[in-house]
């Protein structure tokens, strides 16, 4: 799949450590929710991991840790594709944008299927932030994790339960993140 120049920029702006550099500084104090996405991702109870809750409560930071985490246990860079999907308008013209991104990580990143990887000992792990930004989401993960062997994190608002029920049963695990607990405020 052929991306716009700038689309791809953008991804791997998404995506530094594609280029072996570093993360955004990321706040000392962690959500607890990191941990719980932690065990959720570990048991593989459902390939899909879904993080749903209101607007600027930490889930974004919750995925950075999460993601910085995996690269810190030696989870090679280019096996982790994060999406921010409210920051791209130009995917939102794309019939299934989260479909057409995947075929372009797998073409030009890891240069070779999801399954190929996977077979290899190289499961990746995509990140898509605020999903619900993207029109019919729910279908195209269905079609990604019913073909392809990988484990998904998704973020999004409250309204992402209206979605889960249309066909992604048996195939997510929801964490509903709530706000900051007072040991999670800390004033970083």
């Amino acid at each position: 799949m052929r991306l716009s120049d700038d689309l791809v920029r953008d991804l791997r702006r998404m995506n530094p450590w594609w280029e072996g550099e570093p993360l955004p500084v990321l706040p000392k104090t962690r959500r607890h929710l990191v941990g719980a996405i932690h065990r959720r991702l570990k048991s593989k109870l459902a390939p899909i991991v879904v993080v749903r809750g209101p607007r600027q409560i930490g889930k974004t930071i919750a995925q950075l840790h999460v993601l910085q985490d995996l690269l810190d246990r030696g989870v090679a860079p280019n096996r982790i594709l994060r999406v921010q999907c409210d920051e791209l308008p130009e995917i939102a013209a794309f019939s299934e944008p989260i479909l057409r991104l995947v075929d372009w990580y797998e073409d030009a990143v890891i240069g070779k299927t999801l399954n190929k990887a996977a077979h290899q000992g190289e499961s990746a792990y995509l990140f898509f932030d605020e999903v619900q930004s993207l029109k019919d989401w729910a279908p195209q993960l269905k079609s990604l994790v019913d073909s392809s062997t990988v484990q998904v994190l998704v973020t999004g608002s409250s309204s992402l339960c209206l979605e889960l029920g249309r066909g992604l049963a048996c195939r997510t695990t929801t964490i509903d993140a709530g706000t900051l607990l007072l040991t999670e405020n800390t004033g970083d």
